[in-house]
């Protein structure tokens, strides 16, 4: 249950967020949390800065002031100029501006702006971001790329845990994030998140992105098998040992699919669906990467999965939310059985 306290904590925030369009009383409760929130961080450093990790105690308070600093326009309006040309060269529009529409670099790059400075629900959005990707920095080791150290599960992932948490968690996270029954009703919603019926040539795509997926795993493991502590056969061992004490196959293919569904959908609407639109494909991405962060931690894993998510927001910008979520969800089935049964 702790795992949903968070959840419900963010959902709340971008329920009001969007409420406060119309009742500003929201926008000042908001505006004080997020104040609470900076003096808060600032004082746990100060008090146990000392005592703890330097690295962990340093994140916090730049998260704090980060988290702080969003409530000033001034701060929001660079961002948003930041953001939105980071996103011209990631969505590679800085290439086919000049191309297609004949249009100058720069002007390609800021066609299409991300995060709307005087934008309450954005702000909101960036400051969940802020606290979220602190929260994961803090506790991750930047002290060498090396491979985590993955234990053999004792009991396979409970199904609950994956539909409450990987799955409708972060479902629930996005669908109040954009302003469910608030600012947009149920088809406004579904545009939003990209949740749109795929033709067949997305379908295509979709299968297409998981070859590619494959692809760019195996090569990854060409460096984590040698290099970073054979991370490859670690996650590897971990899949199979959950497998082997799964209770039998169809226990394990069950394992398989709600693994593959929770995650290829949850991630991909949260990262894809939501957050992408509105902060761009880059702080999407390494969010995405430092959400994986739960192997030990391991810079390597978060930076592959980052680079992959960003191959995967271009997709998106390209099709919908649906076709990523075929890739993704299609990918973590065939690996997910590759890993089991063959470590």
């Amino acid at each position: 249950m702790s795992e949903l306290i968070p959840i419900f904590v963010c959902c709340v925030l971008g329920l009001m967020a969007h409420g406060s369009i119309k009742h500003r009383w929201m926008e000042w409760l908001l505006r004080l949390f997020m104040a609470f929130f900076a003096m808060l961080t600032g004082l746990t450093y100060l008090v146990q800065g000392a005592a703890g990790s330097m690295w962990g105690f340093q994140v916090t308070s730049w998260t704090g002031f980060l988290g702080g600093i969003l409530l000033f326009l001034p701060f929001r309006k660079v961002v948003h100029r930041v953001l939105t040309i980071l996103d011209g060269i990631a969505s590679l529009r800085v290439i086919t501006g000049p191309m297609r529409h004949k249009m100058t670099p720069l002007a390609s790059m800021v066609s299409i702006p991300v995060f709307v400075p005087t934008s309450i629900p954005h702000m909101i959005g960036a400051f969940i971001y802020v606290a979220t990707f602190g929260l994961y920095l803090a506790n991750t080791d930047l002290s060498g790329f090396q491979g985590p150290a993955i234990p053999l599960p004792m009991m396979p992932l409970p199904i609950d845990q994956l539909f409450s948490y990987n799955g409708f968690g972060l479902v629930i996270v996005s669908v109040c994030g954009v302003g469910f029954m608030i600012s947009r009703k149920p088809k406004e919603l579904a545009a939003r998140l990209g949740w749109q019926k795929p033709t067949l040539q997305q379908v295509g795509i979709g299968l297409g992105l998981v070859a590619f997926s494959f692809c760019y795993d195996l090569v990854w493991s060409l460096y984590t098998h040698n290099g970073a502590g054979d991370m490859a056969t670690q996650i590897s061992g971990y899949n199979s040992g959950t497998f082997s004490v799964s209770g039998g196959m169809g226990s394990a293919i069950l394992l398989a699919l709600a693994t593959a569904l929770c995650a290829g959908i949850g991630e991909e609407t949260l990262v894809r669906g939501a957050l992408q639109p509105a902060l761009g494909i880059v702080p999407a991405a390494f969010l995405h990467g430092i959400l994986h962060a739960q192997f030990a931690h391991a810079p390597t894993l978060i930076i592959q999965v980052a680079l992959w998510s960003c191959c995967m927001g271009i997709v998106r910008r390209c099709t919908n939310t649906t076709t990523t979520i075929i890739g993704h969800a299609g990918f973590n089935l065939v690996t997910t059985f590759l890993f089991a049964f063959n470590p």
